[in-house]
């Protein structure tokens, strides 16, 4: 194996019984899809909005009943700060 640490090259060998590796998962958004049609925002956000801490306002179902926003693992396969970070960001104006 050749690896290159601080811009030096070197060379190690060595024996492994096993190698596993990490490939991620898919973002699970089962809910997040049966949910979307009956959200007044049909997932939506409003990037102005969000970084001017302002209530989300996008209304692009007027028969819709709830805001619907996906953050966490809906996003992307990541951690639970990413997700807190997500909801704070949405909630910070409730």
């Amino acid at each position: 194996m050749e690896l290159g640490v601080d811009g030096l090259d070197f060379r190690e060998h060595r024996t492994f019984d096993a190698i596993v590796a990490e490939m991620g998962t898919e973002p699970a958004q089962e809910l997040y899809d049966e949910l979307l049609d009956s959200s007044t925002n049909l997932g939506a956000v409003d990037l102005a909005e969000l970084l001017a801490r302002k209530p989300q306002s996008v209304v692009r179902n007027e028969d819709g009943s709830f805001q619907l926003f996906r953050i966490g693992d809906v996003v992307a396969s990541r951690d639970v700060h990413a997700a807190m970070l997500d909801a704070a960001r949405l909630c910070r104006t409730i």
